[in-house]
C-alpha cells in the first residue's frame, strides 16, 4: 500500500470521525435547546402558578377578613340577646313585684272590708270595681225589699235583681240627690 492510499485513509477516517463530532455536536445542541426551552415552559408553568396561588391567597385572607367579621357580627348580636333577655327578666320581675304589692294591697282593703270574706277558701283578691263573689254552689236567701241575694255563711253574694238599677256611689234602695233616703225598689216591667 503506498503511502498516498495511506494518506487518503487516513483522510477519510479524519473526514468521518469529522462528521460523527458535528454530528455529536449537533445533536448535543438541539438535546441543550430542548432542556432550555423544556425548563423555560416549566418556569412560565411555575409563574403562572405562583400568580394564582397569590390571587388565592388574596381571596382567602379577604374571606378569613369576612368571616372574622360576620364573627364579631354574630357576638355582638348574642351580647344583645343576652341583654335584652336580662332587660325582660328584670322587667318580668318587676312586673310580678308590682302585682304582688297590688294585691296586697287588695287584701288589705279585703280584710278591712267587712263584706268581703277575705278567710273562705274561694277567697281570691279581686282588682278594685270588681265585686266579690262566691261561686254559687249554695242555696240562696232573698232579702225582701233590699234587691239583693245573699248566699248564707258568707257576707258576700250581692247580686242585682234584675229590673233594678243601682248608681256607682249609692247603696241599694237610695237615689241619688235625695241625701240617701230609701226609695222603694222599682218592680220590674212585664
Amino acid at each position: 500500500m503506498e503511502t498516498s492510499t495511506i494518506v487518503i485513509i487516513v483522510v477519510v477516517a479524519l473526514l468521518v470521525l469529522a462528521a460523527l463530532a458535528a454530528l455529536a455536536a449537533v445533536a448535543k445542541r438541539k438535546k441543550a435547546e430542548r432542556h432550555r426551552e423544556e425548563t423555560e415552559r416549566k418556569r412560565v408553568e411555575a409563574e403562572r402558578l405562583r400568580h394564582e396561588a397569590s390571587q388565592h391567597s388574596t381571596g382567602a385572607a379577604h374571606a378569613q377578613v369576612e368571616a372574622k367579621e360576620a364573627e364579631a357580627r354574630a357576638a355582638r348580636a348574642k351580647l344583645e340577646a343576652e341583654r335584652a333577655e336580662r332587660d325582660a327578666a328584670q322587667a318580668q320581675q318587676g312586673a310580678h313585684v308590682e302585682q304582688a304589692r297590688h294585691e296586697d294591697v287588695i287584701r288589705e282593703a279585703d280584710r278591712l272590708d267587712p263584706d268581703v270574706d277575705h278567710r273562705s277558701d274561694g277567697y281570691r283578691p279581686q282588682p278594685s270595681g270588681h265585686t266579690h263573689e262566691t261561686p254559687m254552689t249554695t242555696p240562696h236567701e232573698t232579702h225582701p225589699g233590699t234587691g239583693t241575694t245573699q248566699t248564707p255563711g258568707t257576707g258576700t253574694g250581692t247580686t242585682q235583681t234584675p229590673g233594678t238599677t243601682q248608681t256607682p256611689g249609692t247603696t241599694p234602695g237610695t237615689t241619688p240627690g235625695t241625701g240617701g233616703a230609701p226609695q222603694e225598689p222599682t218592680q220590674p216591667r212585664p
